[in-house]
C-alpha cells in the first residue's frame, strides 16, 4: 500500500507539470523539448534501481522471448507503414509536392538514424518509467491505454499526430509489457516518425534540423 501511495503521488505531481507545461507552451521551438527530455531521462536515470525493482514486482505475464519483441514490432511497423503509405498518397493530391518527390527524398534515411536516439529517449521515459508505475495502481488494460494517451499528449495540439501515435504506443507498451525490450520499440518509433514527416506531411526533418 505504501509503494501504491509513493506512485500515485509522484505520477499526480509529473502529471501536474507536464500538463501546465504543455498547455502554457504550446508552440515551442523542438530544442525545448530535447533539453526537457534530456533533464527529465537524468531524473528518471537517478531512480533506476528504484524503478528495477517496480519491474520485478510487476506480475510478468509469462517469459517472453526478446526476439518476439522485434517480430511483433516488425510486424505492427510494417502495417503502420502501409497505412501512412496510403496517406501519404492521399495527402499528396493536389500538393504541389507530389507523392513521388516525398518518396523519393534521401534526408528520410539520415532522418530516420537521427531519430532513433531522440525515439529511444521517449520510449525510455514512458515504457521503462510511466508504464510500471501505472502498472502499479491499473491492471495492464488501463495502465497501456492510459500510458498511450500520455504518449499522445506530448504532441499537443498536433491533433492528426496525437491520433496516430495513441495507436501506436498502444502497440509499443504491449510489446514493452510483455518483453521488457525498448530497441525495437525505438527502431518501428523512429521509422515511422520519419516516413510520417517525409511522405505524409510533406516536412524535411533533415533540414529543420540541420539548416
Amino acid at each position: 500500500m505504501e509503494v501504491r501511495k509513493v506512485v500515485a503521488f509522484e505520477l499526480l505531481a509529473i502529471g501536474a507539470a507536464a500538463l501546465v507545461f504543455v498547455v502554457t507552451f504550446r508552440v515551442r521551438p523542438a530544442y525545448v523539448d530535447f533539453v526537457l527530455a534530456g533533464v527529465a531521462v537524468a531524473l528518471i536515470a537517478a531512480s533506476a534501481q528504484r524503478s528495477r525493482r517496480l519491474w520485478d514486482a510487476v506480475l510478468s505475464p509469462g517469459d517472453t522471448p526478446k526476439h518476439l519483441a522485434w517480430l511483433a514490432s516488425g510486424a505492427f511497423t510494417a502495417v503502420a507503414l502501409l497505412v501512412l503509405v496510403t496517406l501519404g498518397w492521399l495527402n499528396a493530391a493536389g500538393s504541389p509536392q507530389t507523392f513521388g518527390q516525398r518518396v523519393g527524398n534521401w534526408h528520410v534515411v539520415i532522418a530516420m538514424l537521427l531519430y532513433f536516439p531522440w525515439a529511444l529517449l521517449q520510449q525510455y521515459i514512458f515504457q521503462r518509467f510511466l508504464l510500471v508505475r501505472l502498472l502499479h495502481l491499473l491492471p495492464p488494460a488501463a495502465a497501456i491505454p492510459l500510458t498511450a494517451l500520455a504518449f499522445s499528449s506530448v504532441h499537443f495540439p498536433r491533433w492528426q499526430v496525437m491520433a496516430l501515435v495513441v495507436l501506436a504506443c498502444g502497440v509499443w507498451s504491449t510489446i514493452y509489457y510483455r518483453t521488457r525490450t525498448l530497441l525495437p520499440l525505438a527502431a518501428s518509433h523512429a521509422l515511422l516518425g520519419s516516413v510520417l514527416h517525409y511522405w505524409v506531411f510533406g516536412n524535411d526533418l533533415l533540414n529543420a534540423w540541420l539548416p
